[in-house]
């Protein structure tokens, strides 16, 4: 609004618009993103009232005033005569205009309110409220002011898929953290792929780390993620007191072996000898002047080589900045971005520490291990040997024609430096989270929460994670694993909705026209218990169709599998989870070294921490 007098009402509601992003962003708190963590693990008891009812009381509590006149024209010739009668049809017409935008501010404000108290406290009360409205009456819930919460499941894919209509860009900014200063390196791209709908910055991007993270390594992903799952559970048996916090042990143990063994930012016990020649766990080491010359520090003066409890804060403080961490007015905003931008530093320097050192050994013809990081560096290696045939490669995956110095620039060491921190960064707070909601989930089946179809059972997952790998129904056990896994999350996810901004006027939903700025949540918890898509929604049911779609299958994703239309929690369409194929991976073998301990049972509820972001506890006994 800076330069402007006066603005028509249209435009006013279109800035409270976007006011009201941070606003329902500050109230809510842990609202996730695609990578973003849940909120609730579990349906709590409704309110006394509705949320429906809640939002009308919310709306007669803030009244509007009659709508402003509209602004007067000075060339209109009644005043030809009269100037001074125009001033004073101006001055009435922007008095009436600015309380009517203090008026909509106050609506707007009420509205979230109820909205985040149901997200947090009640949000599949509030989801079942929503979808048994009349479709013709409600096909998405939006208020005269405030933002729209889309919970049926065509609205919700459409969504998720018509990324030129809904866009990330609440993300963006803080996802650019990582990325190169343009006052330093004006020609640096300042995005990441999670973080942007451009076709000309995601397309290639895409390309690019999908092949360096790809479903061909479901045999690597599966030793390293039951060695690590194993290895937790061997231990709480060796122990013998029968019960394991499964949330600070395999949980998070998991996802870290996998950022380190198949991404390549290791971690280090305190002393042990690390990768990065002459340094130890906790070592510090200085910044590098290649970095510095291109990325500006601002709150860290040398790197770290973390350890364990190192690498989980960065990579959690920064995923909270990125995903939760919205509005100035939240009384930890300036703590929580203080503690991202850290981690972020320290993140970037150590990446690339270990993108130096790698590249030198690939340089020199020795032997590295294979991970993301030095599959990306073995790309740049081929480009600079031979550039024709990886441009040609990657021109045919994309359809269009492509110059080897555009693919040279993406596969930079500012951008591949990028590209790792912000994958590592979305695979393990996810992972954790979905991990706890699972075994959460499986305890409920196992004490009957659930009505259980077709032969689905907590008995029948505990005899497929007994199948040993030398008998003939191994494969079908996996299988089933996962089926489980997906199930259970399916009814306890990780997160209730992704956050999308409206980015075009009349765009409509379910019918209902949509206004440029308008904050969408798509409510994917929602859309995955839609009893229009998805049969007897509330059941346990391993069978169900995944209504699998070949997404962009005849050219980028031409080597990855087809996407869900039901099993929504990572996500649908172009911003589908890099990570999906680990993160499966990591729920499954998680899943089956659990219940391979013996008869489970609860040894407390899932505990959340004090912002109800993240999964603190989850204690579960075993014979």
């Amino acid at each position: 609004m800076a330069g402007s007098n006066w603005m028509t009402i249209r435009e006013q509601l279109y800035g409270q618009g976007c006011r009201l992003i941070k606003l329902i962003k500050a109230a809510l708190g842990n609202t996730p993103s695609d990578s973003g963590p849940g909120k609730t693990p579990a349906p709590t008891p409704p309110p006394a009232t509705s949320f429906l009812r809640e939002v009308a009381g919310a709306e007669e509590g803030t009244p509007l005033p009659s709508p402003p006149p509209p602004m007067p024209n000075p060339n209109d010739p009644k005043y030809a005569d009269d100037p001074g009668a125009y001033e004073k049809d101006k001055q009435a017409a922007e008095t009436a205009a600015a309380a009517f935008a203090t008026a909509a501010k106050a609506r707007g404000g009420a509205v979230a309110q109820v909205i985040s108290k149901w997200l947090v406290t009640a949000p599949y009360a509030m989801f079942q409220e929503l979808l048994a409205q009349p479709r013709d009456a409600m096909p998405i819930f939006k208020p005269a002011i405030g933002p729209v919460i889309v919970m049926r499941h065509p609205e919700v894919i459409r969504c998720l898929e018509r990324t030129d209509l809904f866009t990330v860009d609440p993300y963006a900014a803080e996802m650019a953290r990582a990325t190169d200063d343009k006052t330093k390196h004006p020609e640096a791209y300042s995005h990441f792929m999670l973080g942007t709908d451009r076709d000309d910055l995601y397309r290639l991007d895409d390309v690019i780390l999908r092949r360096a993270v790809s479903r061909s390594d479901e045999e690597t992903l599966s030793r390293l993620t039951r060695d690590e799952a194993e290895r937790w559970t061997h231990r709480a048996q060796a122990e013998g007191i029968g019960e394991i916090d499964v949330v600070p042990t395999l949980a998070k143990f998991v996802p870290l072996r996998i950022v380190g063994d198949y991404l390549g930012v290791h971690y280090y016990d305190f002393g042990t000898p690390s990768v990065l020649p002459g340094l130890r766990g906790g070592d510090r080491f200085p910044l590098d002047p290649d970095l510095q010359a291109v990325f500006s520090f601002g709150k860290i003066t040398e790197g770290i080589v973390p350890t364990a409890d190192d690498l989980f804060i960065w990579v959690k403080d920064a995923f909270r900045n990125i995903f939760n961490n919205f509005s100035p007015a939240h009384p930890l905003f300036a703590e929580f971005r203080e503690r991202g931008v850290i981690a972020t530093e320290y993140l970037s320097a150590y990446v690339f520490a270990l993108l130096k050192h790698y590249k030198e050994r690939l340089r020199l013809g020795e032997t590295v291990p294979d991970t993301m990081l030095t599959r990306l560096l073995r790309m740049q290696l081929e480009l600079e040997r031979d550039g024709e045939t990886l441009t040609d490669e990657f021109a045919a995956r994309l359809g269009t024609p492509l110059t080897k110095d555009e693919l040279a620039k993406r596969l930079s060491d500012s951008m591949i430096r990028s590209n790792v921190f912000g994958t590592a960064v979305g695979a393990v707070v996810n992972p954790q989270e979905a991990t706890a909601r699972i075994l959460d989930s499986m305890l409920r089946l196992k004490d009957g929460e659930y009505e259980v179809l077709n032969g689905s059972s907590y008995e029948q997952a505990v005899r497929l994670a007994n199948i040993e790998p030398d008998s003939p129904d191994y494969a079908e056990s996996l299988a089933g694993l996962r089926k489980y896994a997906l199930e259970a999350l399916r009814l306890q996810p990780q997160g209730e909705v992704l956050l999308r901004l409206c980015v075009k006027d009349n765009t409509e939903l379910g019918g209902v026209p949509l206004r440029a700025g308008t904050l969408v949540f798509a409510a994917y918890a929602a859309a995955m218990r839609d009893p229009e898509t998805v049969p007897n929604p509330s059941a346990f049911d391993i069978t169900r169709d995944e209504r699998l779609v070949p997404y962009l299958g005849d050219r980028e994703r031409a080597h990855e599998a087809p996407q869900s239309q039901i099993y929504l929690q990572h996500g649908y369409g172009r911003h589908k989870c890099l990570g999906r194929y680990a993160s499966e991976i990591t729920m499954r073998e998680s899943l089956r070294a659990m219940l391979r301990l013996g008869s489970l049972e609860r040894r407390g509820s899932l505990e959340m921490d004090e912002q109800n972001l993240y999964a603190t506890s989850l204690r579960i006994g075993f014979r």
